[in-house]
């Protein structure tokens, strides 16, 4: 909250906190006044660790009704992109993040700045590396509420493929950082939507070897040949856009991510080499990180046949990889689909 406000005074605004008060039965985050010219206005914040996206903006609702008869609601988070400023001011918020951007409006009032498009980079990897680590930590994302029992060190391990020993170092390490707990019984229980924001924030990427293909086809026909010829040409997983879609539909699919075990024959995808990365609409990746496989294999049907996926939260972070608008709502709409699993 402080690293928003002080941005504010570089702005020519003065920022005078008040009070914490409490709306019936919601908690106000802060009070304060803003003062600009002649112009005066009360804001209530809520902060939160990290930014909404916008399928979730419905949810914010109550507490912004809840923040009103305080002062205007304002959203206080680490950053917000430009497409997420729009809609939260289209939904009746202001808002100000760390990086001194923001938008407050109230009557007589509007407070624009835009410093930064780009999030901050973490100041360090705290989340443990390499395909075996990362694996854990999908798998652990991954599993739905009811298979929690499953939980075990040497289950995980086995899963992800890795000795125990580098199991229960990789499950400490997530211990301290309060993203797993140990039970009486001995299993590990994940903050499963704690645990996907921090990977989406601190992943480096597949460290991929990558082509750049182009088909007149719809990305979707190329991913079900794909399919077709994966026991000859080796595994594959379909990420963004096509994947995400074959799970909950949400637009028509511009762009194919196809991961790969090995180089697959352009004849076999029905596709050829694009000029550039600006006129590519598949991406071919051959990834050093094995965990975007998922284990055990998800497929999705697809015209009759068994479609292999990316893992989920792979398919979510190339969601933002690709970026725009409607990949960012998709990434919202995947991330709450994989959280609610029963």
């Amino acid at each position: 909250m402080d690293a928003a406000l002080s941005c504010l005074p570089e702005a020519g605004v003065r920022v005078e906190r008040l009070s914490q008060e409490r709306p019936g039965d919601s908690r106000v985050d802060a009070v304060f006044e803003l003062v600009a010219g002649e112009a005066r206005a009360r804001f209530a914040a809520e902060e939160k660790g990290r930014a909404p996206y916008p399928n979730e903006l419905r949810n914010l609702d109550r507490v912004r009704h809840a923040l009103a008869p305080v002062g205007v609601p304002c959203l206080v988070v680490p950053f917000v992109g430009e497409a997420l400023g729009r809609a939260l001011t289209e939904a009746g918020w202001s808002w100000a993040d760390t990086q001194c951007n923001f938008d407050l409006r109230a009557p007589g009032m509007v407070l624009r700045q835009r410093r930064t498009t780009a999030p901050p980079k973490p100041s360090r990897t705290a989340l443990p590396q390499g395909p075996g680590s990362l694996a854990i930590i999908r798998t652990l994302i991954r599993f739905g509420r009811s298979e929690t029992e499953e939980h075990t060190g040497s289950s995980l391990a086995a899963q992800a493929r890795v000795s125990q020993p580098r199991a229960s170092q990789v499950l400490h390490r997530l211990q301290a950082l309060d993203l797993v707990r140990r039970s009486d019984s001995g299993r590990w229980i994940p903050d499963r939507a704690a645990l996907l924001d921090r990977f989406l924030a601190e992943y480096r990427g597949p460290q991929a070897w990558e082509k750049y293909l182009y088909t007149l086809d719809m990305p979707s026909d190329v991913a079900l040949r794909a399919a077709r010829s994966a026991p000859t040409t080796g595994p594959i997983a379909v990420s963004a856009d096509v994947g995400p879609d074959l799970i909950t539909p949400w637009r028509r699919p511009s762009i194919l991510i196809l991961y790969a075990a090995q180089d697959i024959p352009l004849s076999e995808l029905g596709v050829v080499e694009a000029q550039g990365t600006h006129d590519a609409n598949v991406i071919l990746r051959i990834p050093r990180d094995t965990s975007v496989f998922a284990v055990p294999e998800f497929v999705a049907d697809f015209q009759g046949v068994e479609v292999p996926l990316a893992d989920l939260s792979q398919q979510i972070w190339d969601l933002h990889f690709l970026g725009g608008a409607d990949r960012l709502e998709a990434a919202g709409l995947l991330r709450e689909w994989l959280l609610s699993r029963p």
